[in-house]
C-alpha cells in the first residue's frame, strides 16, 4: 500500500541510504525537542481511551487526503480492535482510486468521492463484521448550497444505528437548508443517531452561522457534544469546527478529542456510545497444504492406489464418487487440509522505527502549531520530508522484493492488492442476505405454456437437414490431457477436486479420467456432482444493491474438461455444415467485436459514399443467458440434426442443476436452476449462440449479432428514409415476436437508435418530422451518439466522443498507476503499461480510421503518457528516445500494424469471418493467365470516389498491404507477419 508525500508527491523518487538515523540526528534540534519526541502516539492514546469500553466506539478525522496520509492511517488504526467506525471528511479519494489501495484490515471502506473538482469527499471505515446498508449520500459534485455527507445504517445487537459523516467545504457555503432537510428526512426513523464531521462553522463564535447550526440541531432534537477548539492553524485563532451530534446524549459514555497532527490541523474527535457491538469473528479458511507436499512420495503412493475400482464402478456418478474418494484420501495424507487464519498486513514495510518517525513528525508539527516560529517550522519541514523519504524508501524495497523474480500470477495478485487493475472483489456488506441473492440470481419468468408448445411444434415440424446427424466420438487420452492443460484456474468446485490435485499425478490418473469422460458420453449422462455451482458475487460498482452483483460460477474442474471436449466436437459439426449464423461474431474462432465493428462501420461508410443515411438500432436483451428455456434449446439442437442420444446427454447436462452463493466461509441454501445456460460453463456461450441463431430468419434489414448483442441497420437515401424507418419498425416487430416465442425479453428503455451519415445530409434532417421508432409500443428516441460493442459512434462518424472516452480511460488508469511510478522496477512498469494502458488505445482502432490529425496527435500524447509513467519523465520531456528504447511505434504506425494484422488473419485464417473475406480479392484471381501478380499477392482496391469510403478499413488495409515489401506479404504465419511488419516500420523510423 502506498502513500504520497505531503509536500512533493510529484517529484521523482530519489534513493537514500539506510543511514536514516544519522540524517535524523543531523536535523537541528531545539531545547524542548525531547518533550515532543516523547509524546504518546495517537494510536496509543486511542487504545488507552477505549480499552475496557465494550461500546460502539466511533472517531472522526479530517484526513486532508487519505492517499497522502495512508501511512499515518495504518499506523494509527491498524491493530486497534476497540474502534468500530472511522468517519473521514476530506478523504480526497477519487473514482480511479481503488478501495483495495487504501483498505484497513478488518474494515469495510464506504465512500462518497467528490467528482469534478479537487479535494473533498467523505468516507467511513466500518468494522467488516458489523452489518450495514447505505441510507443516503450527497450528490457529486456537491452543489454550492450543500455539504457532502454519507449516512449508513449499522446493526448493533439487533439495534439500528444511523451513523453519518458530514463535511462543509467552505466557510462561505450556506449548507443549513440542505442539512436541515437531511435531518428532517432521516431522524424520525432512528432512535440512535451519531453524526460527526467538519461543519466549517465555529461554535466558539456567537454569530449568525453558529446560531443557525445550533438552532437546526436543537429543533431536530439532537445534541452537539461539548468540545474545545478542534482546529489549530499556526498564527490563527483556534476554532471549533469538528462536531459530534447524537440523538441520545445519555448513551454517550465518553467523548473527547486528540491532536491528529499526522493528518491535518484538525483534532480527532471520538465517542464511546453505549450499545454493544457484535463480536468479530476470526476469518479462518480450510486449505490444502500443497506447499509442504513431497511430490516424489505422492507420485509413488498414487501408483499404488487401486484405480481399477473406478473402472469397475457401475454408473458414471458411481465412478466419480469412487475417483473423488481415492483422490481426496491420497491428498489427505500428502497435502492435508489445515485451518488458516487469514491475516492481511496492509503495510509490511511500516516498521516500529518508521512508526516512531511518524510520531516524531507529528510532534514537530504540534510544536509548530503551538508556537509558529521560523525555527519550529524549519524543524517540522525537515522532519516531514525526511519521514516521507524513509517511507518511500521502505515501500520501494518492499515492492521490489515482491515483484522481482516472482511467479507472474503471484506478482499480479500482489499488484492487485495495491489497487492495480481491476479488483476481483470489493468489500461485501456483512448483512447481505445470501439466500435472497441466490434467489435473485436464479429467478426467471416462466414462459406461457401455450406459446412454448407452439414454438416446440414449429421446431419439430422443420425439415430434417440432409447431412449426417451429429453424434459424439469417444475421446482419447491425448485429447483429455490437452483439455486439462488448457485450463489454468485453480478454483475448487463443490466436489473439492482442484487442478492442483490432478496435475502432479496426471500420467497415472489420465486413463481413469478418460474412462469417466467416455462413460459420460456413451451413457448420455452428465454427472450429477458436476452440476453444482458455487457462486461468488462480485459487485459491479461501489456501494452495490442486490441487482448490482455479477454472479461468478466456480464449477468442478473436471466438468470443465468434459465441456471443452464436447464444445470442440459440437463446434466442428456446426462449422462443417455451415449451421451458425454468418453474422454471429460472438465466441467463434477468428471472430471478435472488432471484426463485427469493421463490418458495420465499413457498411456505414459505403452508404455515405453513395449519399445514403444509415438507421442503426441497438437492442438490449434482459438477462438473456439466464432466460434460455431448456426444452426450446433442446428443440433447436434437434432441428439442427443433433442425434437423439446427444440430445439426451444435453438434457442431462441442463436439467438438475443447482447453485449456492458463497462468501468466504458462509454459504446460502442450494437453489435449483430451472432455466438458462449454466453460469460459467464452457459450453454456455456456444449453446446461447445456437439458441438465438434463428432470430434473424425473417429480417429485411442488415443485422449483426455478438452473443446477445443484436443490432439491425438499413441504408437509404434521405428521400427514402421514411421507408427505411418503416422497415426498421417491421423488423423490430419480428424481433419482438421471436423473443416472445422463445422466452427472451428486450429492454426497450436500453434500446438505442441513431441515424448515421455525412454532416451535409444530416443537417437537412428534421428529426421532428421523422416517423417514430417503436418497440412493443415504446417510442425509442433518436440518439446523437451510441456505445456499440465498446466504441462510441456519433451521427457524423467524427469520433470525437470515442477519442474523448479513450483519453478519459487512459488518464484514469494512469492516475491509478502514477502513485507507483517511483516504487516499481522499470520492467514491471513496462508490463503494466502494456497490460493496462495500451489496450485502451489499441481497442478497435482499426474501425475508426478517419481521424483528424488533431485527434491522432491526441492519441499520440496518450501514448506518451504511458512512456512518461515508465521512465518517470516530466510533462514536457521529449519521449522519442525512450519510445525507440521500448521499440514502440508512433501511434499512426502502431495502428497500421493492427490493420495489417487483422487483414492477414482475414486473408489466411480459415476461421475468419466470411463477411470480411468477401471484401478482399487478390488481383491474380481475376485473370486466367499466370501473371506476375500471382506471386506478389497484391489485392484489388474497390472503386470509390469520396473520402468517406477511402477512410474505410477495406480501402486503407488494401493500400497498406499493397505497399508492403513482398517478403512480408509472403510471411508464413501470423506471428512472423506481425514481427516483420513491426521491424519494417521501426526501420523506416530510423531511416527517417
Amino acid at each position: 500500500m502506498l502513500s504520497c508525500s505531503d509536500n512533493d508527491s510529484d517529484n521523482v523518487y530519489e534513493s537514500f541510504s539506510s543511514s536514516s538515523e544519522d540524517e535524523l540526528n543531523s536535523i537541528e534540534k531545539t531545547d524542548s525537542d525531547d518533550s515532543f519526541q516523547s509524546l504518546p502516539a495517537l494510536s496509543d492514546l486511542l487504545s488507552s481511551t477505549f480499552s475496557g469500553l465494550n461500546n460502539f466506539n466511533v472517531v472522526h478525522i479530517n484526513a486532508q487526503s487519505i492517499p497522502a496520509h495512508y501511512s499515518e492511517l495504518i499506523a494509527t488504526f491498524h491493530g486497534n480492535k476497540h474502534i468500530h467506525a472511522i468517519l473521514v471528511s476530506e478523504s480526497w479519494l477519487k473514482p480511479f482510486h481503488s478501495s483495495a489501495s487504501y483498505s484497513l484490515p478488518g474494515f469495510n471502506l464506504i465512500r462518497n468521492d467528490r467528482t469534478g473538482s479537487r479535494g473533498g469527499g467523505v468516507a467511513i471505515y466500518l468494522r467488516s463484521h458489523i452489518p450495514f446498508s447505505i441510507v443516503n449520500l450527497s450528490s457529486q459534485p456537491p452543489p454550492d448550497s450543500a455539504g457532502e455527507h454519507l449516512l449508513v445504517e449499522a446493526t448493533l445487537s439487533h439495534t439500528k444505528v444511523l451513523v453519518g459523516v458530514y463535511y462543509s467545504h467552505s466557510l462561505n457555503v450556506n449548507f443549513f437548508n440542505s442539512f436541515e432537510k437531511l435531518l428532517e428526512d432521516f431522524i424520525p426513523n432512528y432512535k440512535h443517531i451519531i453524526i460527526m464531521g467538519d461543519f466549517n462553522t465555529c461554535l466558539l463564535k456567537n454569530d449568525l452561522r453558529s446560531s443557525s447550526l445550533t438552532s437546526i440541531v436543537k429543533a431536530s432534537n439532537m445534541t452537539i457534544l461539548p468540545s474545545g477548539a478542534t482546529h489549530h492553524y499556526p498564527n490563527s485563532v483556534p476554532s471549533l469546527l469538528d462536531l459530534s451530534l447524537v440523538s441520545s446524549p445519555d448513551h454517550v459514555v465518553k467523548h473527547g478529542q486528540f491532536g491528529a497532527d499526522g493528518f491535518s490541523y484538525h483534532d480527532l474527535i471520538y465517542i464511546s456510545y453505549k450499545i454493544r457491538p457484535p463480536k468479530a469473528k476470526s476469518r479462518i479458511l480450510l486449505q490444502r497444504h500443497f506447499g509442504g507436499m513431497n511430490e516424489h512420495n505422492l507420485y509413488s503412493d498414487a501408483k499404488n492406489v487401486n484405480w481399477d475400482a473406478v473402472l469397475n464402478a457401475g454408473t458414471v456418478d458411481e465412478q466419480i464418487s469412487v475417483f473423488n474418494s481415492l483422490l481426496i484420501e491420497l491428498y489427505d495424507v500428502h497435502a492435508p487440509i489445515r485451518s488458516v487464519k487469514m491475516k492481511h498486513l496492509p503495510a509490511p514495510w511500516l516498521t516500529d522505527e518508521i512508526k516512531c518517525l511518524l510520531n516524531q513528525k507529528a510532534a514537530a508539527k504540534s510544536r509548530y502549531k503551538m508556537k509558529a516560529s521560523a525555527q519550529n517550522k524549519t524543524r517540522y519541514i525537515e522532519l516531514r520530508n525526511h519521514c516521507n523519504r524513509v517511507c518511500r524508501d521502505a515501500q520501494r524495497r518492499h515492492i521490489h522484493d515482491a515483484v522481482q523474480n516472482g511467479d507472474p500470477a503471484k506478482v499480479w495478485n500482489f499488484l492487485r492488492s495495491l489497487g492495480v487493475g481491476k479488483s476481483r472483489s470489493d468489500s461485501i456488506p456483512q448483512d447481505l442476505d445470501l439466500d435472497s441473492l441466490n434467489k435473485h440470481f436464479t429467478s426467471v419468468s416462466a414462459m406461457d405454456s401455450g406459446t412454448k408448445q407452439r414454438t416446440l411444434n414449429h421446431l419439430s415440424s422443420m425439415p430434417t437437414p440432409d447431412f449426417t446427424p451429429f453424434n459424439f466420438s469417444q475421446v482419447t487420452a491425448c485429447d483429455v490431457k490437452k483439455s486439462i492443460l488448457s485450463i489454468t484456474s485453480n478454483a475448487v468446485g463443490s466436489d473439492s477436486v482442484s487442478r492442483k490435485m490432478i496435475l502432479p499425478i496426471i500420467d497415472i490418473i489420465l486413463p481413469v479420467i478418460t474412462h469417466i469422460l467416455n462413460s459420460s458420453i456413451s451413457s448420455n449422462t452428465f454427472p450429477s456432482t458436476w452440476k453444482e455451482a458455487q457462486i461468488i458475487p462480485l459487485p459491479k460498482k461501489p456501494n452495490p444493491t442486490m441487482s448490482d452483483y455479477r454472479p461468478i460460477s466456480i464449477l468442478p474442474f473436471l466438468s470443465k474438461v468434459l465441456e471443452r471436449l464436447v464444445h470442440r466436437q459440437l463446434s466442428d459439426f456446426l462449422v462443417k455444415n455451415n449451421l451458425m449464423n454468418q453474422y454471429q461474431s460472438g465466441f467463434r474462432p477468428g471472430h471478435s467485436t472488432v471484426t463485427a465493428l469493421v463490418k458495420i462501420t465499413d457498411d456505414v461508410r459505403l452508404g455515405m459514399e453513395n449519399g445514403q443515411l444509415t438507421i442503426l438500432s441497438l437492442l438490449d436483451f434482459s438477462n438473456a443467458f439466464n432466460a434460455v428455456d431448456f426444452d426450446i434449446l433442446l428443440g433447436v439442437l434437434r432441428s439442427l440434426n443433433v442425434s437423439p442420444t446427444v440430445i439426451d446427454w444435453f438434457r442431462s447436462y441442463l436439467h438438475g442443476r443447482r447453485q449456492r452463493v458463497r462468501i468466504e466461509d458462509s454459504d446460502s441454501q442450494w437453489c435449483n436452476t430451472l432455466a438458462g445456460v449454466p453460469q460459467g460453463g464452457v459450453l454456455s456461450p456456444l449453446l446461447f449462440a445456437i439458441f438465438i441463431n434463428s432470430i434473424s430468419d425473417h429480417l429485411t434489414s442488415s443485422y449483426h449479432l455478438y452473443a446477445d448483442d443484436l443490432q439491425i441497420y438499413s441504408l437509404a437515401s434521405p428521400s427514402e428514409l421514411h421507408n427505411a424507418i418503416y422497415d426498421t419498425n417491421c423488423d423490430l416487430d419480428r424481433i419482438s415476436e421471436w423473443s416472445y416465442n422463445y422466452g427472451l425479453k428486450v429492454n426497450p428503455s436500453k434500446t438505442q437508435v441513431i441515424i448515421l451519415g455525412s454532416s451535409r445530409l444530416l443537417s437537412k434532417l428534421d428529426y421532428g418530422q421523422l416517423p417514430a421508432v417503436l418497440f412493443d409500443g415504446v417510442r425509442i428516441e433518436y440518439s446523437k451518439k451510441v456505445k456499440n460493442l465498446g466504441i462510441i459512434m456519433d451521427s457524423c462518424m467524427t469520433w470525437m466522443a470515442q477519442v474523448g472516452e479513450v483519453s478519459r480511460k487512459v488518464f484514469a488508469s494512469a492516475a491509478c498507476l502514477r502513485r507507483l511510478r517511483n516504487f516499481l522496477p522499470t520492467a514491471t512498469k513496462i508490463a503494466l503499461a502494456q497490460s493496462l494502458l495500451l489496450p485502451i488505445l489499441d481497442y478497435a482502432d482499426s474501425c475508426y480510421l478517419d481521424l483528424t490529425e488533431e485527434q491522432l496527435n491526441k492519441l499520440e500524447r496518450l501514448q506518451n503518457v504511458c512512456i512518461r509513467f515508465i521512465y518517470g519523465l516530466r510533462k514536457y520531456d521529449h519521449v522519442s528516445e525512450f519510445r525507440r528504447k521500448l521499440k514502440w511505434l508512433p501511434i499512426r504506425l502502431r495502428r497500421n500494424t493492427h490493420i495489417l494484422s487483422l487483414l492477414y488473419s482475414i486473408l489466411f485464417n480459415p476461421s475468419s469471418p466470411s463477411y470480411l473475406k468477401e471484401r478482399f480479392e487478390f488481383r491474380f484471381t481475376t485473370h486466367n493467365k499466370n501473371l506476375r501478380s500471382t506471386e506478389n499477392l497484391r489485392i484489388n482496391i474497390p472503386p470509390h470516389t469520396t473520402s468517406f469510403y477511402s477512410n474505410s478499413f477495406t480501402v486503407q488495409a488494401i493500400q497498406l498491404w499493397n505497399a508492403l515489401p513482398l517478403n512480408i506479404r509472403q510471411a508464413p504465419s501470423p506471428a512472423s507477419f506481425k514481427r516483420m511488419i513491426k521491424s519494417h516500420y521501426l526501420e523506416e523510423q530510423v531511416e527517417s
